[in-house]
């Protein structure tokens, strides 16, 4: 087999009119037009208003390749587009070979007969999408509450038309690999791997399809690699008939793929080799990792359980949301996408969902979750429409599912298939009556006209249950039987479920009635899908799309980077509950950021003290695809935000935290280890400027794998006058000389305590590998943050409290630094804040 690749350097232009332009494949149109200079960059002030008519037009690529004798001799000549955004007709030397209409799939196309020895040309034209969708509009069968009529008509990242954290950027584009196959005698069509384990040992069942052109009797051989290059062989038994071959490996003392946190991930590597005697005419090699992932779900005493089984072991899930990485799809990059899961480890998360509005990911990101021990909760792209089920929908669809599971299904990293994003959901909202959404619904059914929806329900019911609860798992059960399956997510076990008692859930706190953040201790949710608070992005990152006089909450191009409608209201309707509204632009960026880790931090802790009934949060969301306001933890230049530090305190294995409630506070340790933790709880209640009142310590067990309530103390009694409004409580674990886990808390809004100027200071020391900052305080400071002028860094901690007599140590290491520091340099971009800066 051999191959010619169509990538690099193409031509571009209008397919109306225009001059050819350069272009680069994989590429969009926007990208192209971009490095030409013919249109504004899209992030910059207003700049997306400016951008539209791009996507109102068609355009066309064109480029010339070559094709040797011996390559049009091959048996089979395939173009293979692995990406091809999204209406299209592509041409072979001016033949119309294929029209695409969906941009999740890979295009396999028989191109024998088309070709020529020597110069051949490629022409692919490239339909509008916005033209497209407006056409399409007439068919859409409920009002789309994000206003995109019609998006759900074209198989195309949802979220390119606009989201409530994403801009409006429907591009065009040949977006990932295109090039031409040529084979000889026989190729190997499909390759899967399943597992059974049983008494210690793993027995793996290989199985190959392939296609041939010869009367030779073939071979295939399956070769498995462990970690430490041990090979294990095994002959396929040939099914020539139906040209498919298998054979079962059975793996003695496996090392098994544990999730980030819980043990290694090594990878085993799996190889078919389809064999003429002894020559190999065709080789395919995937990574698997041997592990065992089930979502389990069975009543039990509080509804019914929503909990990832992984190796036996019922695992508390800790991840977030991907979205789509970058608006223009050229932003996307091995190193980027490296950079944004390690950080993903760094802050103890053991997965990531890849969420329904976007796109399927390139292979790199799933070798990157095996590698790093991330489990991928994995939607279809599907997300907050009613799409059409008609035949030539419902067989893209297939295309779809079957070019993606058999490209995925083999990664120890996937955990769960779901079937779409919050479609039950959206149905509940304009059918149901349930009051904790009469807010939204009554914001959707004012919008909207709702004449004769009634009766179209029961056929709209009727053809989502047959994409979502028949056609695609029923392929699922075919290609990937071991990987679970749920409907949607939200996924209560009746149609328009978001019961907390059963499945899993979204939950925003400000869309059910802008209730205080507090009352998230009411719920105890199984499992979280979606949980979220928006904040601003660094202001380093505001400053790349601003001027000077843009940096205020309410200027038109800071509402031009906020897209969710009542974003900045909610933001500053909690901040009002716990601090004041800053009138420094710098200082509101500030306390919106430690609002979100705070807001998040007092419902994800609740859950983990819960572990058992509750079983997972995945927040809402990971990543920015540009520079906005929005509930990601990363801005879009991959900067930490507070809510990033607070997910890595919240999410750490062995959690430490205290269930505050007027005068009382229990402290638990939750421990999400194998092993059985032996130690020291200490605690201390102490005054405003860190002297200690009263403390105490108890010696604790806690079993693997539970949450225990370990200190139940009540001030009004333990102390002879408590003051709420001065009186924090400290605490802390330690085992073995080590400290495990800890924090403080506070008996009242962080507005009604009385702090006192901490004077927080630093000291700098550096090593060959790091900087150590040593910061301390001369009073009680509340989520003291760190952060360079010019410079990215990440610190080991960050928006942390501190006690007048501790010195807590942060380090920077030199490789997290966007350029080379000294120690003085670094001290002198150091900036310092503390919540005494906004109250």
């Amino acid at each position: 087999m051999s191959a010619i690749s169509l990538n690099g350097s193409w031509k571009m232009r209008s397919a109306t009119n225009g001059d050819w332009l350069d272009a680069s494949v994989p590429g969009t149109v926007f990208a192209d037009l971009l490095n030409a200079g013919l249109v504004d960059e899209p992030f910059y002030r207003d700049n997306e208003d400016k951008i539209q008519d791009v996507f109102e037009k068609d355009y066309e690529y064109i480029r010339e390749f070559e094709v040797l004798d011996e390559q049009l001799a091959s048996d089979a000549i395939t173009l293979c587009c692995e990406g091809i955004d999204t209406i299209s007709e592509i041409y072979i030397n001016g033949r119309l070979i294929v029209k695409t209409d969906n941009m999740h799939r890979t295009y396999r196309l028989d191109v024998k007969g088309g070709l020529i020895a020597g110069t051949n040309s490629i022409r692919v034209v490239l339909r509008s999408p916005v033209a497209f969708v407006r056409e399409r509009a007439q068919y859409s069968k409920l009002p789309n509450i994000l206003g995109n009529a019609g998006v759900e008509q074209i198989r195309k990242a949802q979220c390119a038309f606009g989201w409530d954290w994403g801009m409006k950027l429907p591009d065009m584009g040949i977006w990932r690999d295109i090039y031409i196959e040529c084979t000889h005698v026989a190729a190997l069509a499909d390759f899967y791997i399943t597992q059974r384990h049983e008494n210690g040992k793993v027995i793996l069942r290989a199985e190959a399809d392939y296609r041939v052109w010869t009367d030779k009797a073939l071979a295939v051989e399956f070769a498995i690699t462990s970690p430490e290059k041990k090979v294990i062989t095994a002959k396929g038994i040939i099914d020539s008939l139906n040209h498919k071959c298998a054979a079962e490996i059975v793996i003695d003392e496996p090392q098994l793929w544990w999730p980030n946190g819980c043990g290694a991930h090594p990878l085993y590597t799996a190889q078919a080799l389809l064999k003429d005697d002894e020559t190999v005419i065709c080789a395919k090699k995937i990574n698997i990792g041997l592990r065992t992932i089930v979502l389990r779900r069975k009543n039990d005493e509080w509804g019914e359980s929503y909990e990832f089984v992984i190796n036996g072991k019922a695992l508390f899930m800790m991840g977030s949301n991907l979205v789509i990485q970058d608006s223009v799809l050229t932003g996307y990059s091995k190193e980027r996408t490296e950079k944004m899961l390690n950080s993903c480890v760094e802050a103890n998360f053991n997965c990531v969902r890849v969420w329904g509005g976007a796109l399927y990911p390139d292979d790199y990101f799933y070798d990157l979750c095996d590698r790093l021990g991330l489990v991928v909760y994995q939607d279809f792209m599907f997300a907050c429409n009613i799409y059409p089920v008609n035949e030539a929908f419902l067989e893209n669809v297939k295309g779809e599912v079957l070019d993606n599971a058999r490209r995925i299904r083999h990664h120890a990293c996937l955990g769960l298939w779901s079937g779409n994003n919050e479609i039950e959901m959206i149905l509940r909202l304009f059918t149901g009556d349930d009051p904790m959404f009469k807010d939204i619904q009554q914001q959707i059914r004012q919008a909207f006209d709702f004449s004769g929806l009634e009766d179209a329900i029961e056929q709209i019911i009727k053809e989502y249950l047959k994409l979502f609860d028949e056609t695609i798992p029923d392929l699922l059960k075919e290609i990937d039987p071991q990987t679970s399956y749920v409907r949607s997510s939200p996924s209560g076990v009746k149609l328009f479920g978001n019961d907390f008692d059963r499945g899993d859930c979204h939950y925003y706190i400000n869309y059910v009635g802008m209730l205080p953040y507090r009352t998230q201790r009411d719920h105890t949710f199984r499992f979280v899908s979606e949980m979220g608070f928006q904040s601003y992005p660094s202001m380093k990152t505001i400053e790349t799309f601003t001027l000077p006089e843009d940096r205020r909450p309410d200027s038109p191009i800071m509402y031009k980077h906020q897209k969710s409608n009542n974003g900045n209201q909610t933001i500053e309707a909690y901040m009002r509950q716990d601090f004041s509204i800053p009138d420094d632009f710098g200082l509101y960026v500030y306390a919106s950021q430690i609002l979100a880790g705070e807001v998040q931090k007092y419902a994800i802790e609740h859950m983990r003290r819960n572990r058992g009934r509750s079983m997972g949060v995945i927040t809402w969301q990971l990543n920015d695809c540009w520079p906005v306001v929005s509930w990601a933890g990363l801005d879009y230049f991959g900067r930490w935000k507070a809510q990033q530090y607070y997910s890595k305190r919240f999410f750490a294995p062995v959690l430490v935290s205290a269930a505050e409630s007027g005068s009382q506070a229990d402290i638990y340790v939750t421990n999400d280890t194998f092993a059985q933790i032996s130690g020291v709880l200490k605690w201390s209640l102490k005054d405003n400027d860190s002297t200690t009142i009263a403390c105490g310590e108890e010696s604790v067990v806690i079993e693997a794998l539970c949450a225990q309530n370990c200190a139940q103390l009540n001030f009004s009694t333990i102390v002879k006058e408590f003051k709420p409004a001065s009186n924090y409580l400290e605490f802390t674990l330690t085992a073995h000389g080590a400290v495990l886990g800890g924090g403080t808390v506070i008996f009242v809004p962080a507005k009604e305590f009385t702090f006192l100027n901490p004077r927080v200071s630093v000291s700098v020391e550096e090593s060959e590998k790091s900087f150590m900052l040593n910061v301390s305080s001369k009073a009680y400071a509340k989520s003291v943050g760190l952060d360079l002028e010019q410079v990215d860094c990440i610190f080991s901690d960050n928006y942390f409290d501190l006690s007048a007599d501790a010195v807590k140590v942060v380090e920077v290491t030199k490789t997290s630094l966007s350029r080379k520091l000294t120690a003085e340099q670094l001290k002198d971009q150091l900036k310092i804040v503390s919540v005494y800066d906004i109250v």
